[in-house]
């Protein structure tokens, strides 16, 4: 299976090409995701992930019409977001995400957030490019039981910190 991870950074999913913004081990090709990819990108892979992507670029919707293009038929995106619902974005405890939109990269400001997006955006973003959504739910990526556990009693659309969503294209 040929996957495209699209933001990789220093994760890039195993076997996968990883493109980013900057050149950073692992990063297979440096590209403005802000743009579309080139054309020997367009109709070659089966699975095109994005992990924290969407919500640093200023057309999250080029973006995911980009995915769209570099998807073979049938194939399958599967995007990681900040979920724009999580209590915590909302109140300045300490510094959790109280600098969400510079904290990333300070050196390079195009990067850092732009928006934060409910399940129901991503969703609609997707029926609007013919994706089929075909699994979405909330995830905890950072902390744990000791550290966060007002989170784990909470509805986990407050309570989890990240959103993940599958589509197929079709």
């Amino acid at each position: 299976m040929k996957t495209l991870d699209l933001g990789c950074g220093h994760h890039k999913v195993k076997g996968a090409f990883g493109v980013d913004f900057i050149k950073l081990p692992g990063v297979d090709f440096v590209w403005d995701l802000n743009k579309t990819l080139p054309k020997e990108f367009h109709n070659e892979y089966d699975v095109v992930y994005s992990n924290g992507v969407i919500d640093h670029l200023g057309n999250p919707l080029n973006f995911l019409e980009g995915c769209k293009k570099y998807l073979k038929k049938d194939g399958k995106l599967i995007t990681i977001v900040d979920n724009g619902d999580y209590w915590r974005y909302h109140l300045h405890l300490g510094n959790y995400h109280a600098d969400l939109w510079e904290k990333d990269f300070p050196d390079h400001p195009e990067t850092h957030h732009k928006m934060l997006f409910q399940m129901k955006h991503i969703e609609k973003i997707l029926k609007l490019l013919d994706f089929k959504v075909t699994n979405k739910k909330y995830i905890r990526l950072t902390g744990t039981w000791k550290d966060y556990h007002i989170d784990y009693l909470l509805p986990k659309f407050i309570g989890c910190n990240f959103m993940k969503i599958e589509a197929i294209k079709n």
